[in-house]
């Protein structure tokens, strides 16, 4: 409310002879203002809570690699054309390196062998190349005097029988001569081994040997054996081998003596430290050998 101004007091009139009255100041009475009342305190409306909202937890780190490896699978599974052509280019290069090794492997194998080697293989492959040029030529006039048809009657039965006696010979039924060599295989007992022997065989066949001869008593065709007995010594079909062994073989005797001596053939691996024996070849313009090959009755086949 608004202050009241004090009125001021009004002048008294003095008697004549008596002092004045001392002024006295007026009484100010000091206007208070009301006291505010206090509000009473209002009653909180009680509120409804609010959902809570779950904090997003970070996920664990095995949880974390899954999830990239199979996003990179998914992006494996999906390549892109720039992918593809990297694909691409990574198999011609892997092709390229596995031609490269090959023709490389091959090349490296002739580069190793000696001068005498290699000039052994060439001449073994011209007197192979030679033999069946003749061969050739011999079917080539057999065939021109069958066409021509004189005599061709007794030119059918002549070929027959050289068919017969060349497969005679191979069947070792028959004996059979020509040059070749003669080769003396001596070395301590029980040191020559069953494969060994088997592998000289073998030798001589590719050095183009057409009739082999053991001990001038077994005849080796394609069903012989070589092995060993419960001794330990050596057994050709079924008939025992004797030191030293002599082999006789058929056919170009130059070829067959250089067979022989190839680096790791016959020669090499008798005379090396392992076995310690000896090997003695005879190159021979004539070779006889008379021992035959006791074909056994065929049980089930028969001439069609």
């Amino acid at each position: 409310m608004p202050e009241q101004e004090p009125k001021e007091p009004e002048p008294t009139e003095t008697a004549p002879g008596n002092p004045e009255p001392k002024a006295t100041a007026p009484e100010v009475t000091a206007l208070t203002e009301p006291e505010p009342e206090e509000p009473e305190p209002e009653t909180p409306t009680p509120k409804e809570p609010e959902p809570e909202t779950p904090t997003p937890q970070e996920p664990e780190p095995e949880t974390k690699a899954r999830h990239s490896v199979a996003s990179a699978l998914l992006r494996f599974a999906r390549p892109t054309l720039g992918q593809g052509a990297i694909a691409v280019a990574l198999a011609l290069v892997a092709m390229a390196i596995v031609v490269q090794v090959q023709s490389g492997s091959t090349t490296d194998r002739y580069s190793a062998m000696r001068r005498d080697d290699l000039v052994q293989l060439l001449d073994n492959l011209t007197q192979e190349q030679e033999r069946l040029e003749a061969e050739v030529n011999e079917l080539q006039r057999t065939r021109d005097a069958l066409q021509s048809g004189a005599d061709a009657q007794k030119v059918a039965e002549q070929e027959a029988q050289r068919r017969a006696d060349g497969l005679a010979i191979l069947a070792g039924t028959a004996p059979a001569s020509g040059p070749g060599v003669r080769i003396v295989v001596s070395a301590p007992s029980g040191r020559i081994s069953a494969d060994l022997l088997l592998d000289a065989v073998q030798e001589l066949r590719d050095a183009g040997a057409e009739v082999i001869e053991i001990n001038d008593s077994i005849r080796l065709v394609a069903q012989s054996w070589v092995g060993e007995d419960s001794s330990g010594g050596l057994v050709i079909d079924d008939e025992p081998v004797s030191l030293p062994i002599v082999i006789d073989a058929i056919g170009d005797s130059h070829s067959l003596a250089e067979g022989m001596r190839f680096r790791g053939g016959l020669v090499s691996q008798v005379e090396g430290q392992k076995v310690g024996g000896s090997v003695s070849i005879d190159e021979l313009d004539a070779v006889t050998i008379t021992s035959l090959y006791d074909a056994p009755t065929p049980e089930y086949a028969r001439p069609a």
